[in-house]
């Protein structure tokens, strides 16, 4: 089946997990979790963003994970330590990435405590998943243009 939407493949040393983010991908969460994929994204990121980070991005022009590697080392000394107040919530990391995965293995539809036990620990914390995991959430959350 040709998959569409956002689909992207991570590798982990030997091992590959490919993840896949369309409009299949909110009703299999509905599915696993009980809960509505875009309120949780809404309340993740209400959660895991104070006004002070929110002014430390806007004050060094970052507008996408990208940006921040523009930054001299003391600027993202700066941001970075403006993080220090999240409330990360990495139930819902890993209750997304489970999602994604198993969009990207849609029709078949697998155990998701089997999902998420294949899941590396680690990547709740990886930069690089993380950055990942921020395109898709901007995925669902940005408005069409044009």
């Amino acid at each position: 089946m040709k998959q569409y939407g956002l689909v992207k493949t991570i590798k982990d040393g030997e091992n590959t997990i490919k993840l896949c983010g369309n409009a299949m991908t909110f009703i299999l969460y509905k599915s696993y979790f009980g809960r509505d994929l875009l309120n949780d994204i809404i309340t993740f990121a209400k959660r895991n963003t104070s006004s002070e980070t929110l002014e430390k991005l806007k004050q060094f022009g970052i507008k996408s994970v990208d940006d921040i590697h523009t930054l001299t080392d003391e600027q993202t000394t700066e941001v970075l330590g403006s993080l220090e107040n999240y409330k990360f919530d990495s139930e819902f990391v890993l209750n997304f990435i489970a999602s994604l995965i198993a969009t990207a293995e849609y029709p078949n539809k697998p155990d998701i405590a089997e999902l998420i036990c294949a899941i590396p620990p680690h990547f709740v914390i990886d930069q690089k998943v993380i950055g990942e995991l921020m395109e898709f959430l901007s995925l669902f959350i940005s408005q069409k243009k044009g």
